[in-house]
């Protein structure tokens, strides 16, 4: 058995059987759920490329698969990054029967999960590109569920950016391949950097490639969103990370560290900006998402051990905030409100739980002290302020304009009157509330404890610093 049969192929078909299952939501998500969590498992304690003896019986998963003339190979060192992707997956599909969007999620996302998963592994790389574009395509029809004629828009501008992402890729393939060919070819050295550059740009939302993001986020459903945006800018940037690990002139560049570092820092100053003067929840979230990214490029940009350690451990606190923030959003689009402001009006008097729940979940996001992501963007500024002071205190705005809107939001959903208020929620919406912002806190307090479990998400990257 390889582990590409285990961890790409089967769920693939799970997530077929699954589509034909997709009006038994219960039983749906269940077994979505069920299968990431079961997969996590597997990837955590099954050594992969070695003999296990389990009694009389001796298992050995191979590391590599030939299907249609292409190696998808998945290492021992790999093993870390499919516990964090199943069990992203079993985390989403968990929490879809309470927030009521559990028809098409565990079908598509499933697929999209094992396509991502295939694109990291895949060899020869530019076939990455056709994975990403297959995942891509596979979540249109789960951002744009029927009925739902408000979401066109920004999900026809999301797959128009992603899908001019695939021939800058598959263009910087055919001139890396070149270059291996001739390696003292400078203008060939200078093509794959700008089709690279381009692909990844249009893949990142990076500025200013990122006007579908707050777009979509403010037509769509809000919990099949928070899924796209937790897993897709996730694997792109992991295979982002792969390309500089594997290319020795890329990672010998100090140009492509300043390009990060200033596409980092315009993403987190331009979005802050935008997401002061918004007034859709929907908006405001797509631009606390592309913030996100922007902290992501800049900790690569320090070119340090310190700095990957640091984006690997963004990864936690940005699944638990996006999590929380798209089922408190599902549930109040439940309610029979909009995400304007305007309809969120004293939302908090109707759902507490929910409003409480996406307040936390926000301002973990826009870097209030003492939540999730606080520690880690702290340290990143200090790292970020030795090379650069300017670009330090430009990011510094951008995550003011962020809190800003963070509290601006918080007087809206409130209307001014803190205290306590009756439960409308059900109780497993509340319990799945209480432990996200508990978890936010505990990270938030207590980083040490548990952020430098992910960095060896790191195994798989022995050439970086």
């Amino acid at each position: 058995m390889s582990a590409a049969l285990l961890w790409v192929v089967l769920p693939l078909i799970a997530a077929v059987i699954l589509w034909f299952l997709r009006r038994r939501e219960s039983p749906a998500a269940l077994v979505a759920a069920g299968l990431c969590a079961v997969l996590a498992g597997l990837a955590w304690v099954l050594p992969v490329g070695e003999i296990l003896s389990l009694g009389p019986l001796q298992v050995r998963v191979d590391p590599e698969l030939v299907l249609i003339g292409r190696r998808l190979v998945l290492e021992n060192s790999d093993r870390p990054l499919l516990v964090l992707f199943y069990g992203v997956g079993a985390f989403w599909f968990a929490g879809a029967l309470p927030a009521g969007n559990s028809r098409q999620l565990p079908s598509y996302g499933l697929g999209m999960l094992a396509l991502l998963v295939a694109a990291l592994a895949v060899e020869p790389f530019l076939y990455a590109a056709l994975l990403i574009e297959m995942a891509v395509l596979i979540s249109v029809p789960l951002l744009a569920a029927p009925g739902e004629a408000d979401s066109r828009q920004g999900v026809l501008r999301y797959l128009i950016f992603q899908t001019l992402a695939m021939p800058f890729i598959l263009l910087a393939g055919w001139a890396l391949a070149g270059l291996e060919i001739n390696p003292a070819d400078s203008n060939l050295v200078a093509l794959s950097a700008v089709f690279l550059g381009l692909g990844f740009a249009f893949w990142l939302a990076i500025f200013p490639f990122y006007t579908w993001a707050p777009m979509l986020a403010g037509q769509a459903m809000p919990y099949p969103v928070g899924f796209v945006f937790m897993v897709l800018p996730t694997a792109v940037l992991l295979l982002g990370l792969d390309f500089i690990n594997a290319f020795g002139w890329l990672r010998a560049s100090p140009q492509l560290y300043l390009i990060l570092r200033l596409a980092g820092a315009l993403m987190v100053v331009t979005a802050g900006a935008w997401a002061a003067f918004q007034r859709n929840l929907g908006r405001l979230f797509g631009y606390a998402v592309i913030v996100e990214t922007g902290f992501s490029l800049l900790a690569i940009s320090l070119n340090s051990h310190l700095g990957t350690e640091m984006f690997v451990m963004f990864l936690l606190p940005r699944l638990i905030a996006l999590g929380l923030w798209s089922l408190c959003a599902a549930i109040i689009r439940r309610s029979g409100r909009t995400l304007d402001f305007a309809s969120l009006q004293q939302v908090a008097e109707e759902l507490p739980a929910a409003s409480g729940g996406l307040a936390a979940a926000y301002l973990s996001l826009a870097g209030l002290p003492l939540l999730g992501t606080f520690s880690m963007r702290f340290v990143l500024l200090q790292q970020v302020a030795v090379d650069s002071p300017l670009t330090a205190v430009w990011v510094l705005g951008g995550m003011a304009g962020l809190l800003f809107a963070g509290f601006r939001l918080l007087a809206v959903i409130t209307g001014g009157n803190f205290g306590l208020r009756p439960f409308a929620e059900s109780r497993i919406q509340m319990v799945l509330i209480g432990a996200g912002v508990i978890a936010l806190l505990l990270l938030g307090f207590f980083p040490r404890l548990f952020l430098p479990l992910l960095t060896n998400l790191l195994q798989a990257f022995t050439r970086l610093p």
